[in-house]
C-alpha cells in the first residue's frame, strides 16, 4: 500500500465541481471527481471521493462543491420503505445541502486530493497506486458502521 488510512469526519465541503466519474463492479464503487482551480492556464486540484460498497445511487450530472454528510439511520430507513429496500449496514451519505434527495447509500467512503491530470483515472479506484499519486499519501474515510 503507497498511502495510510485516516479515520475522517463528516460533514465535509469541498470547493470545486464535482461530477460522476467513474464505476468499479468491483466492491461496488462509484467515484466522484471535484476540480478546483485551473485559472490562466494552470492544471487544477483534483478531489476524488470514493463510495464502496454501494446499494443505490441518486445522483445529478454535476455539483457546485460537495457537502457531503451521513443523512443518518432515519433518512436510510425512511428511503428503505420508500424503495421497498433494505440495505442493512451501509449508510446514506448526502451529497448536497441544496438537493436533499441526491445521496449514494455505501458501506464505506473516501477521499484525498490527487495528484494526476484531471482526466487520468483515480488512484483511489487502484489496488496499487502510484507512489507520490496521493497528497501527503493520506486516504480519509468513514465507514457505516462507526
Amino acid at each position: 500500500m503507497t498511502y495510510q488510512l485516516v479515520d475522517g469526519n463528516l460533514p465535509l465541503t469541498l470547493q470545486g465541481t464535482f461530477k460522476p466519474w467513474a464505476i468499479g463492479v468491483g466492491h461496488s464503487k462509484i467515484l466522484l471527481r471535484g476540480l478546483s482551480g485551473g485559472e490562466e492556464g494552470d492544471a487544477p486540484r483534483v478531489f476524488d471521493v470514493l463510495f464502496q460498497d454501494v446499494s443505490r445511487i441518486s445522483l445529478a450530472d454535476r455539483y457546485a462543491g460537495l457537502s457531503l454528510s451521513d443523512a443518518g439511520p432515519e433518512a436510510l430507513r425512511a428511503e428503505e420503505r420508500r424503495a421497498g429496500r433494505s440495505w442493512g449496514e451501509s449508510a446514506l451519505f448526502r451529497v448536497s445541502e441544496d438537493h436533499p434527495y441526491d445521496y449514494v447509500v455505501a458501506g464505506h467512503v473516501f477521499w484525498a486530493e490527487v495528484f494526476v491530470p484531471a482526466t487520468d483515472p483515480s488512484p483511489l479506484m487502484q489496488e496499487f497506486p502510484i507512489p507520490g499519486s496521493i497528497k501527503d499519501d493520506q486516504v480519509f474515510r468513514v465507514r457505516a458502521d462507526r
